[in-house]
Parts: structure tokens; C-alpha cells; sequence
């Protein structure tokens, strides 16, 4: 597979069967569809793209267990290099009570289930990214394969966008694709500039409203979780544990809060992370400052765009200076978009966010389809 920005290539890339390969791919193919669409809607802006590339490189890490101690990742970490369970062995024990059965719990059953959670999560992960590119990708895809000149080219973009979930009664997709179809015809630069930022805003709610039921569903596995899968491996070793009903839960109780607490803290690691050229934020603290020109450009100070001035009175709970954008709670999908608009308006010139995502080797290695090498 080689490098491109056509429907055909987003296919291809939603096709891949390797989960790892395909997020590599996932990357670098939105990073590529970046630049392209910087250069025909306006060269000094960002776009939705751009924020996709880091995002799912964010994801990739994540699914690979990148930021987990080289202990943990080396136990959790599967040969085709995502997290998750190895087959389990059967092993028989003389339980004589609830208490002894506790007791007599061994490490590598909450092992073996830290790598279930954690190969669930990695699943997830895979799966968002991948229904995400395959709604937002080809619209841009068809974009750039058009001739805006074309009586049929804003159809073709529009008709990419239908039979994807509606937010609000509205299908978001299109109205953001909208918003940049009018942005190429649009001769004032401000409102060029704010009618990118406009479609980026409403392409980011549609992602993120797609994504709710997956973030909600990871961050609450939680205690419970946990002790329902406890409880299955202990059965497994011994069929009478089935009988110890309450008293084992309560028993379990102990373990499961603290694998539960455990997993609060992966998820935020997870879910709650941003990297990008800039480094590693989290996204339960305030947006950073931009390396160079206020927090809000000039050019979308004021809104001369009806649709930016109501999604940013929507979303946009911070000050001038981007104090309370964080996102406290991520399961929130207004507190995420909080975070999300504000850093969308913060970088909406940082043209250093358009660099490649990954190094030449890597890049090599895509083309060649092998999974590129771990960085050193």
C-alpha cells in the first residue's frame, strides 16, 4: 500500500485486518488528508484532520501500552503487539471456604484479568479509531478528489456524509463538511478562516458523540467488573466456588476496589491524554497556551460565522486565556467538547501540528505493510 488522500486508499486502510497496522495507517493516512485539505481550504489554518493525525496516534500508543511501566506492558503485551489475554491454563485446588479461597488467590488471577480489561480497552480503542476515520475520511477523501468547480462535487462531499448517527437531530458530518464546502468559495479570509474552524467544531461533536457509548462503556468497567471477572477465574479453578455467592463477592471485594482503582487511573492514561509535536497533555488540565500568539487568533475573536458564535456559546467554558477548558470528568461529552473547542480555537494557525506523525523508517515500513519498529 502506498501513501494517498483517495476514497479508494480510505478503503483499503478501513479493510486492514491488523489492528496495529491499520492504526499506523489510520495515522498517517489523516495526516496526509491534514495537509491536503490545509492547502485547498486555507493554507495558514488547521483542520479536523490535523487534530485526527495526533488523536490516533494517541490511540496507538495507548492500544500498544506505550506509557505503562516496561514491567507491566511486557506481561500484558501480545506477539502481534496489542495488550491483551494469552489462553489461560486450568489449575485444580482443595478450597475449604470462602476465606481460604481468597486467600488462596494467586497473582496471576488478577493478572489474568488486568489483561482481559486491558485487552478490552485496546479493542475498544481499535474500534472507535477505525469507525471514526470510516465516517470523517472519505468525505474528506472525496473533497480532494473533486473539482470544486464541479456542479457535482458538494453532492459527492455531502452524499459521503449520510447514514452516520445524527447529534441533536442533525447530521453533523455534513453540516461540518458544509461549512468547509462554502469555505472554498469564500473570497473574505476571516470568514474563510472561521468557516474552517466552524466545520472542524462540528466534526469533532460528531466524533465525539459517536464515540460516548465506547468511553462511557471503558471508564465504567470499574469495581464490578472486576469482581465478575474474579469470580469466573476462581470458578474456573474450582467449579464449587459458584456456590459461595455473596460471601465470595464480599470476600473479593478488597482486590476488585483496587483493581478498579487501578483501571481509573489506565483509563485517564488512556482516554485522557493528548500527544502532538507540543508533548503530552492531559486533557483534565487547562489547555496550554500556544508557543507563539494569543489563545484565540484575531481572526476568530469575533465570530462573524452564525454556527461558530453558537458552538463556541455551547461548548466554550473558558476564559481569554483558556482557563477552564479542562475536562474534569471525560466521560462528560460537554466536558470533552469544552476541551476540544478551546484547543481547536488555541491551534487554529499552529501549522506545526501538519508535520509527519511518523519518521522515515516508519514511514518505510507502512509501505512496505509491516508494522513499523517500536522507538527506541
Amino acid at each position: 500500500m502506498r501513501r494517498a488522500t483517495t476514497p479508494q486508499h480510505v478503503t483499503d486502510v478501513t479493510a486492514i485486518p491488523d489492528r496495529v497496522l491499520r492504526n499506523y495507517w489510520v495515522t498517517q493516512t489523516y495526516a496526509d488528508l491534514s495537509r491536503a485539505l490545509a492547502e485547498r481550504l486555507a493554507p495558514d489554518t488547521v483542520n479536523w484532520c490535523t487534530f485526527g493525525c495526533w488523536a490516533s496516534a494517541t490511540v496507538g500508543a495507548s492500544m500498544r501500552g506505550e506509557a505503562m511501566p516496561a514491567w507491566l506492558r511486557g506481561r500484558v503485551r501480545l506477539p502481534d503487539g496489542l495488550m491483551g489475554a494469552v489462553a489461560a491454563t486450568t489449575r485444580h485446588h482443595e478450597w475449604s471456604g470462602v476465606a481460604r479461597l481468597v486467600g488462596d488467590l494467586r497473582p496471576d488471577h488478577v493478572l489474568d484479568v488486568v489483561r482481559e480489561l486491558l485487552g478490552e480497552m485496546a479493542i475498544n480503542l481499535s474500534n472507535g479509531n477505525t469507525e471514526v476515520f470510516a465516517e470523517i475520511a472519505p468525505p474528506a477523501a472525496t473533497l480532494l478528489a473533486g473539482n470544486p468547480a464541479s456542479p457535482g462535487a458538494r453532492a459527492a462531499v455531502l452524499a459521503a456524509c449520510e447514514g452516520v448517527p445524527e447529534l441533536d437531530g442533525e447530521n453533523w458530518l455534513a453540516v461540518g463538511y458544509g461549512h468547509w464546502l462554502d469555505a472554498l468559495d469564500e473570497p473574505d479570509p476571516t470568514r474563510r478562516s472561521q468557516l474552517v474552524l466552524a466545520g472542524s467544531l462540528r466534526l469533532g461533536g460528531h466524533e465525539q458523540n459517536h464515540l460516548q457509548p465506547a468511553i462511557a462503556g471503558a471508564m465504567d468497567m470499574g469495581v464490578d467488573e472486576a469482581t465478575a471477572r474474579l469470580r469466573a477465574r476462581l470458578g474456573r479453578d474450582d467449579p464449587a466456588v459458584a456456590g459461595a455467592g455473596a460471601d465470595l463477592d464480599r470476600a473479593l471485594e478488597p482486590v476488585a476496589r483496587a483493581l478498579g482503582d487501578a483501571w481509573g487511573t489506565i483509563m485517564t492514561d488512556a482516554y485522557g491524554v493528548w500527544q502532538s509535536p507540543e508533548g503530552t497533555w492531559r486533557l483534565d488540565a487547562d489547555v496550554p497556551a500556544p508557543p507563539a500568539g494569543p489563545f484565540v487568533p484575531l481572526d476568530v475573536a469575533d465570530p462573524v460565522v452564525e454556527d461558530l458564535a453558537a458552538l463556541r456559546a455551547r461548548f466554550d467554558r473558558a476564559d481569554a486565556l483558556g482557563r477552564g477548558s479542562a475536562a474534569r470528568d471525560w466521560e462528560s461529552f460537554d466536558e470533552r467538547m469544552n476541551f476540544i473547542t478551546n484547543l481547536f480555537v488555541s491551534r487554529h494557525h499552529s501549522l506545526d501540528l501538519l508535520a509527519e506523525p511518523f519518521d522515515e523508517a516508519a514511514r518505510a515500513a507502512l509501505e512496505a505493510d509491516t508494522v513499523p519498529p517500536e522507538p527506541a
